[in-house]
């Protein structure tokens, strides 16, 4: 039995989180034998996915030097393999960790956060054993700076996130206490610099400057020191912060699961500088809402074709703090149009909504699993082939000279 030493969000419900339980419940199922060390887990409760204990045991690296916690694990765990899926500094920690690497085979499964790709990283992948990453965009981003990597397209569980019925939408609204008929929008990400919260903010505003009926519900933190005091943005800018809730003010209401605040909205929109994939989008599409992306990295994959709303970015891109990668920026009067259009238009709303529940319910964590189980073993199989003793050279004994083998023949 395969033995791997997964480094993730095991037992969290970030995006790693799910890609790393979803994926690994599966993997166990089919014969591995998983074990987890997740960066942000405390332990204090037995690590769960959607209020299921997991199959595996998971070890808290929360508090602790995690690259040092995970060279201790591999004495007791005695790994085959190690699969970190994180971003490329975390793969990087692991790789240049004090572990022998001909004893180990390692695989990454890491988002590409826009290009072009640091050098450094470039080079760490191809290093491993096997690579992966989250979007079509990545990995056609890694083949073309010289690195042939795999994709592991995250899933979408239609268990977990699916459409409300009209009653149940109606009820969950009625918890939110939003006006009959109103327009309500939605964010779920992280309160973070690469998502532009600052200009999904600006153009909600002037979007709503003639909709008393339109709301905004950020399923976020209000304020982070990685990102923004968006109630001291919106004073400072002078921004009607009373038409804004936040994930704490749907949880007191009673929503808390992420579907139901989903359900709730009308649109739901994750603009980024640079976007990795974006799981949420692709999460409330699955539950029957048009979702709306930048027209770069895994944007036009997710709500491409139809499928929901690209918002132009400006013919203007700057290295951004993550490797150097380019940041780009929305087109503001083709976001406010874009919001405008959804709002006035409820019956294209619907069918952008359709198509994109279609598709985003035919991204199975299956299929992700697959392609993870694929990439392990092809893994596995290279480093076999490295490791076994080169074959003892025979002795060649030429055959005697043509008279020689007649003389033998008749002696015979």
């Amino acid at each position: 039995m395969t033995k791997i030493l997964v480094i993730s969000d095991n037992g969290l419900p970030t995006g790693y989180g799910r890609i790393a339980d979803q994926v690994c419940v599966r993997l166990k199922k089919r014969g591995y034998d998983i074990f987890a060390a997740s960066l942000g887990y405390d332990g204090l409760l037995p690590a769960q996915m959607d209020g299921d204990l997991l199959p595996y045991w998971v070890a808290s690296l929360a508090g602790k030097n995690w690259a040092e916690e995970v060279v201790k694990l591999i004495g007791p765990v005695k790994p085959d393999m190690l699969m970190v899926i994180q971003d490329a500094p975390y793969l990087e920690q692991v790789r240049s960790a004090p572990i022998d690497w001909s004893q180990y085979a390692m695989v990454g499964i890491t988002p590409v956060d826009g290009v072009p790709i640091y050098p450094r990283w470039v080079s760490l992948l191809g290093s491993l054993d096997g690579a992966m990453s989250i979007s079509e965009f990545g990995v056609q981003a890694y083949r073309k700076a010289g690195v042939p990597i795999e994709l592991c397209r995250p899933g979408v569980d239609p268990n977990v996130f699916y459409p409300a019925t009209p009653d149940e939408r109606a009820a969950i609204r009625e918890k939110l206490g939003l006006p009959a008929g109103a327009f309500l929008m939605g964010t779920a990400a992280m309160n973070q610099g690469r998502k532009a919260i600052s200009a999904m903010l600006k153009a909600f505003f002037a979007f709503a400057v003639d909709k008393p009926d339109a709301r905004y519900l950020l399923d976020m933190e209000p304020v982070s020191p990685a990102g923004w005091d968006i109630p001291a943005l919106c004073e400072q800018h002078g921004w009607d912060a009373s038409r804004l809730l936040f994930r704490a003010d749907a949880m007191r209401a009673g929503l808390l699961r992420l579907r139901d605040r989903y359900c709730a909205m009308d649109a739901h929109m994750v603009i980024s500088h640079r976007e990795g994939y974006g799981l949420p989008l692709a999460e409330a599409m699955a539950c029957g809402v048009v979702s709306m992306a930048l027209d770069y990295c895994s944007g036009p994959e997710i709500v491409g074709d139809g499928r929901g709303v690209l918002v132009r970015a400006i013919d203007y891109a700057e290295p951004g703090t993550w490797g150097g990668a380019e940041d780009r920026f929305p087109d503001m009067a083709d976001l406010i149009a874009s919001l405008n259009r959804l709002y006035r238009q409820p019956l294209e709303r619907a069918l952008i909504a359709q198509r994109g529940m279609t598709w985003a319910r035919e991204q199975t964590w299956d299929k992700a699993a697959d392609a993870v189980q694929g990439v392990i073993e092809a893994a596995l199989a290279k480093r076999r082939s490295w490791q076994q003793p080169a074959p003892v050279p025979q002795p060649v004994i030429a055959p005697p000279p043509p008279a020689q083998r007649l003389e033998l023949q008749e002696a015979g």
